[in-house]
C-alpha cells in the first residue's frame, strides 16, 4: 500500500513497480537456487520452496496493483470533483446578488454540484438573489428542468430568490414541446435583464 501511494503521489505508472518486483523476483530466485545447491536440497524440497516464494511474490504483485488502482481512482475522483466545483462557480456581482454561469450539459452529477455550490456559497455570501445563467447550456429537457426546480426550492428555503437567465428562443421552444413549465420561476433571455430585475427587487 505504501509503494502504491508513493507511485500515485509521484504520478508514476504501475509498470515501474511491477518491473521492480520482477527484478527482485529473479534476483532473490537466483539466491534461493544457489543456497539450495549448497544445502543439497532434493528436487521436491526445492520445488516446494520456489512455489512458496512465487506465491508470496504473486501476492505482492496483486496487493500493489490493487492498492495502486484504489489510490489512482480516489485521486481521479477527487480531481474530478474539484474540476466540477470550479466549473460551477458562484460569482458575487453585488453585496447581495450572485450569478452562476453554467456551461455545457447538465446531468444528475453536475446538478448535485450546482445544488451544493448554490446553497453553500449563497449562504456564505449572505445573498438575497442568485441568478442562474443558462446561456451556454445547449439542452434543457425535463430532467434538467426538474433539477433546476429542486435548486430553486432549496434556495428559497434559506431565503434566496432565484432568477433564470439565458433562456434562448430555441430552448424555450423545446421546453414548450416537452411540456416543461417554469411558471413559478422568474426567467429572462439575458443576464443583463435578470440582473436589472434582481436589483429592482432590492429597492
Amino acid at each position: 500500500m505504501e509503494v502504491a501511494n508513493v507511485l500515485t503521489t509521484l504520478q508514476l505508472p504501475l509498470d515501474i513497480a511491477l518491473e521492480e518486483i520482477s527484478y527482485y523476483r529473479n534476483l532473490i530466485g537466483e539466491i534461493i537456487t544457489e543456497e539450495a545447491k549448497k544445502e543439497n536440497f532434493s528436487f521436491d524440497l526445492f520445488s516446494k520452496v520456489i512455489s512458496r516464494y512465487n506465491l508470496v511474490v504473486d501476492k505482492a504483485v496483486h496487493w500493489v496493483s490493487k492498492s495502486y488502482m484504489k489510490d489512482y481512482t480516489n485521486k481521479i475522483q477527487s480531481a474530478q470533483y474539484a474540476i466540477d466545483e470550479l466549473s460551477i462557480p458562484v460569482v458575487r456581482i453585488t453585496k447581495e446578488i450572485g450569478v452562476i454561469p453554467l456551461v455545457g450539459e447538465i446531468d444528475t452529477h453536475r446538478a448535485q454540484i450546482l445544488m451544493e455550490n448554490a446553497l453553500k456559497q449563497g449562504d456564505a455570501y449572505k445573498l438575497r438573489w442568485l441568478i442562474i445563467d443558462l446561456s451556454a447550456v445547449p439542452i434543457i429537457d425535463t430532467m434538467v428542468a426538474d433539477q433546476l426546480f429542486k435548486v430553486v426550492a432549496a434556495l428559497k428555503l434559506i431565503g434566496i430568490g432565484v432568477v433564470l437567465s439565458g433562456i434562448r428562443p430555441e430552448i424555450s421552444l423545446t421546453m414548450v414541446q416537452l411540456g416543461v413549465k417554469l411558471s413559478d420561476i422568474v426567467t429572462f433571455n439575458s443576464l443583463y435583464r435578470a440582473l436589472d430585475y434582481a436589483n429592482s427587487q432590492m429597492q
